[in-house]
């Protein structure tokens, strides 16, 4: 508020008083007994004619009198016009500048987190620039870490069931006698793995003293399960 004061006195906006209200969250100000209007064609004229500071200026003041910038999760940046003339002037700003908006109703919107950033680092808005930096590196380890979690979930889920199918695969061997006819390495690694239920191939490997390594193990249980499943 503070800030478009300051605009208002620079330009001799001259008026009687000012009055400021606040509705639905939202701050207004009024300005009471202007005796001066703003030439809104020759300010147009002036900024596309303007440097860069300039059009940096100008693009704050939009932000600042009708921009409105939502919250996560879904963040876009809306402006609001009352005539199409300005809205049209907005939009060609932004299509020089590489930044993608939908353009309707009187309403110009900004989707994206990029385009966004690209806006508020143009106009010098650093703080909520760094806001949205932040944002999305803390999105991007949320994502990254649930993504790793799901993957690990989901290995977790199949070694489970490859490992129960596994020990009633082994026990119904065992019950059914045939576990002594095997060769002694193959009955070994039958019987570590039933002693040894909830062991990873890892696990087992060590348990073996050196003898097996995890693939040896993984090798021998799907040649007892190919052999005796025939």
């Amino acid at each position: 508020i503070r800030k478009i004061i300051s605009l208002t006195n620079r330009v001799g906006l001259q008026r009687t008083s000012d009055i400021f209200k606040k509705e639905g969250g939202l701050f207004f100000i009024e300005f009471k007994g202007v005796n001066k209007l703003l030439n809104v064609d020759e300010i147009l004229l002036k900024v596309s004619k303007g440097k860069i500071d300039e059009k940096k200026s100008f693009l704050r003041g939009v932000f600042l009198g009708c921009g409105i910038l939502s919250s996560p999760p879904s963040y876009h940046l809306e402006f609001r016009f009352e005539h199409e003339k300005e809205m049209n002037f907005l939009s060609n700003m932004f299509k020089n500048m590489n930044i993608k908006h939908l353009k309707t109703n009187n309403h110009i919107y900004i989707k994206g987190r990029e385009n966004i950033k690209k806006f508020l680092h143009f106009v010098g808005g650093i703080e909520t620039y760094l806001f949205f930096e932040e944002d999305a590196v803390e999105r991007e380890v949320s994502n990254t870490t649930n993504r790793k979690a799901n993957f690990e979930f989901a290995n977790l889920e199949r070694q489970t069931a490859a490992t129960t199918r596994q020990l009633k695969f082994l026990k119904d061997i065992k019950d059914g006698g045939a576990l002594d006819k095997m060769r002694n390495d193959l009955k070994e690694i039958a019987i570590m793995r039933l002693t040894y239920p909830y062991l990873s191939l890892s696990e087992l490997a060590e348990k073996s003293n050196g003898r097996y390594s995890k693939q040896s193990i993984y090798y021998r249980l799907r040649k007892i399960m190919e052999a005796y499943e025939k």
